[in-house]
């Protein structure tokens, strides 16, 4: 009896704790599917379990124990805003539609989320286990299909995990029928696909135009393909990838950015035109880059990209309308790109600030107003590359006619300064007073110096013409060196200076230009003695260690003049630059010794720079390396080289200007000569055809007929071997001697000639 009554005692504790743990769960608000309806919203029966460690397995959510735990969340909405914590909702549903009409789960505002959704039958006479729901093909992101038996009552829990952006959303139930169709899959696809062929597209011409700004584009149109997917699951619905791709999501949005600010920076030329503008570009640009290597560890991205694109938006426009403010043509198309841009993206702006336009498919128009965008984009830059090859072309064009004219003038300075030297060469042989003398003498300075300044601006048009070919020979350093200080040991005497130059005692025999290194060294050390009024200058040759590449010589200038400003120093070696207008008005000069110098070294393979401090001088230093000469070649001895006596020989002189046939003849007959005179390419052959010659020095610029054709016609009776001709020509020019040998000249005399020079051909040439 007392058995029988500790029985009946426990199963009603049993049927009361069951009533207990029972009845709070069917007291539960329960969401009624009926046949009626095609579309019905959680409303406010949405129930939260709070999972702060993410510690809770299904099993455990299910059971009774937790069921209690579970707090309704008063509305259809679950917001817990920027958390990393896991919540677990539950839905109680009573299905009274017919099993032959599906219903689905849709979840909105989830996409950065982890999302498990699973689903219990409620039978009190079977304790079934809940079912993990997987999303199909063909629907929209976490929209999940729900097996639910006609007359059933089920529960549905989901999981949700955001690390990226904050935690909200929403439930509905929907019919199949409102299940996103195959029609807008499609359309999702076509335009992935559109994006991926742009981006390749962009990719080639980057790779083929060897164009950076290409890549650049080309990396910004693929992360936004891949950023939105995230939109549409394609990847993670359609292609069954896993699910952690979702924490890839941030990266590819910092992606965005980053190659979003470099296209622009270039595009725009920030650089150039706008450098404060350009710092915020870059500074948001590395922002990026650290952010996106550190989203691994850092929570809630979403926001961080969102303030990240916004305000690089903002700057872009801001820097289109400083563009537009400055005058300086920007291409228009870039207006439409963000028009579009800004169309396709503010339904679903005010959508989420509850302003609704009246139609839904926000998602599709945002992506069609991306999709517009980066292809607006692509013919924004395919315009940008068309414009500057045009500029580059009319750059060159206008470099080659500069070039043409810095040539021409050089001719035809050198015609006439052919007859300044040659009259103050047969000046100097007369009988001068001393006065006279002295005025010959400064003619001669002159002229040396015009010559110089004539020099520098041929090879300044060599130069942008890219016409100047160093030689490759072999020369001592140590040579070089005692000629600098032959050069300039008495004008830094003259002007009180202390003059030292410091180089390797031996002979250090290297293969390269030495004349060419030789016009550098002048140059700075011609500056240097006329910027400084007192002090020193100091030259240094320092030979480094030999290495596989050659042996490294450091070359420096050091003075102690006038310095110049860091200001300065920016324009210090562009053509006709001087540090300031007064510089040449005090000391003279045509600014281009610095330019040429800089040029030369970057030819040679080194840097020319400056250290400067103004009143406290300069220093201008380089390193070159050059192949070192194993076997010194043999020096000539004086002997070897000394004048012989010229025979008497017949001339013909052809040149149509006066003056430079006065002072050819002149010249000539005093070394012995007989001279005949034609001033034009008829008389020349004329005068060949009836004399004999020993020789003919043909100027090749003369109107009608010119020096070259002269030589052709004369060829065709006299052979090179029983007449030397030789070119007199003031185009000092890279391939001048080739024009002259095809024409079948036999030498090369550059005008203006000293009288060595011509004393040579006439010894090199006479039998």
């Amino acid at each position: 009896m007392g058995n029988r009554c500790i029985i009946r005692a426990t199963r009603l504790v049993l049927l009361v704790c069951l009533y207990c743990f029972t009845v709070p769960l069917w007291a539960a608000p329960t969401t009624v599917l009926t046949d009626a309806q095609t579309s019905v919203s959680v409303n406010t029966h949405l129930d939260f379990l709070h999972d702060p460690a993410g510690n809770l397995s299904i099993e455990d959510v299910a059971a009774p124990a937790y069921a209690a735990q579970f707090h309704n969340t008063g509305a259809a909405d679950f917001s817990k805003g920027l958390t990393t914590d896991v919540y677990w909702l539950r839905v109680r549903i009573l299905n009274q539609a017919n099993a032959a009409h599906p219903w689905f789960l849709q979840l909105i505002g989830q996409e950065d989320a982890s999302v498990a959704v699973y689903l219990q039958a409620d039978l009190p006479s079977l304790a079934t286990p809940p079912t993990r729901l997987e999303p199909q093909p063909y629907f929209l992101y976490h929209t999940y299909p729900l097996p639910l038996a006609s007359q059933t009552a089920y529960t549905l829990y989901i999981r949700l995990h955001n690390e990226n952006a904050a935690l909200l959303g929403n439930a509905h139930f929907k019919q199949a029928e409102q299940r996103v169709n195959i029609h807008s899959v499609v359309f999702g696809v076509l335009l992935a696909g559109c994006l991926l062929a742009l981006g390749v597209y962009n990719g080639i011409l980057a790779f083929n135009l060897r164009d950076r700004n290409f890549a650049w584009l080309a990396v910004f149109i693929l992360a936004i393909m891949l950023k939105l997917t995230q939109y549409t699951g394609l990847f993670q619905q359609y292609i069954r990838v896993s699910e952690q791709y979702v924490f890839l999501y941030s990266a590819l949005g910092y992606l965005c950015i980053i190659s979003y600010l470099a296209f622009f920076r270039h595009l725009l030329g920030t650089r150039s035109y706008l450098p404060y503008l350009d710092k915020v570009f870059a500074g948001i640009f590395w922002l990026a880059v650290i952010m996106m290597l550190g989203s691994p560890w850092l929570p809630f991205d979403l926001y961080v990209i969102n303030v990240l694109a916004l305000l690089s938006g903002v700057i872009t426009l801001l820097a289109i309308w400083r563009l537009r403010r400055l005058q300086i043509p920007r291409i228009h198309k870039l207006n439409w790109a963000f028009f579009v841009l800004i169309g396709g993206l503010l339904p679903t702006v005010l959508n989420t600030l509850g302003i609704s336009l009246g139609f839904n498919d926000h998602l599709n128009l945002s992506l069609t107003g991306v999709t517009l965008f980066v292809l607006l984009l692509s013919t924004v830059q395919a315009d940008h590359v068309r414009r500057l090859r045009e500029e580059t072309t009319s750059a060159n064009a206008a470099n080659k006619a500069k070039g043409d004219f810095l040539t021409t003038m050089s001719h035809e300075l050198r015609t006439p300064m052919n007859a300044v030297v040659g009259t103050g060469v047969l000046l100097q042989d007369t009988a001068l007073t001393p006065q006279q003398r002295s005025y010959v003498d400064k003619l001669e300075i002159a002229a040396r110096h015009m010559l110089t300044l004539i020099g520098n601006i041929l090879d300044v048009a060599r130069i942008e013409q890219q016409a100047l070919h160093l030689e490759k020979i072999s020369f001592d350093l140590n040579a070089i060196a005692t000629e600098l200080e032959i050069l300039f040991a008495r004008q830094a005497v003259d002007k009180g200076l202390a003059f030292n130059i410091h180089a390797p005692t031996d002979s250090v025999w290297l293969q390269g230009d030495p004349t060419r290194l030789k016009q550098i060294l002048v140059n700075l050390l011609g500056n240097a003695i006329k910027f400084t009024e007192c002090g020193s200058v100091e030259c240094m040759l320092v030979v480094g260690k030999k290495s596989e590449e050659g042996l490294p010589v450091t070359f420096s200038v050091t003075d102690s003049g006038i310095g110049i400003t860091p200001q300065q120093q920016v324009h210090l070696f562009q053509p006709f630059s001087q540090a300031d207008s007064s510089t040449s008005r005090r000391y003279g000069g045509s600014g281009l010794g610095l330019a040429i110098s800089a040029q030369l070294v970057r030819q040679m393979g080194g840097e020319l720079s400056v250290e400067s401090l103004p009143g406290q001088g300069s220093s201008f230093s380089f390193i070159l390396e050059f192949p070192v000469v194993e076997t010194i070649p043999a020096v000539q001895s004086s002997a070897s080289i000394a004048p012989r006596t010229l025979p008497d020989a017949h001339i013909l002189l052809v040149d149509d200007d006066v003056l430079n046939q006065f002072f050819a003849q002149a010249i000539l007959e005093k070394l012995g000569m007989r001279v005949t005179v034609a001033d034009s390419g008829a008389a020349a052959i004329q005068q060949a055809q009836q004399q004999d010659f020993a020789m003919v020095l043909m100027d090749v610029s003369m109107p009608g007929m010119d020096g070259y054709e002269t030589t052709r016609q004369i060829r065709q009776f006299k052979p090179a071997a029983a007449l030397p001709i030789i070119a007199l020509t003031a185009h000092a020019i890279e391939g001048e001697w080739e024009r002259c040998c095809a024409a079948g000249m036999d030498d090369f005399l550059s005008k203006p000639y000293q009288l060595r020079d011509l004393q040579q051909i006439l010894q090199r040439w006479l039998r």
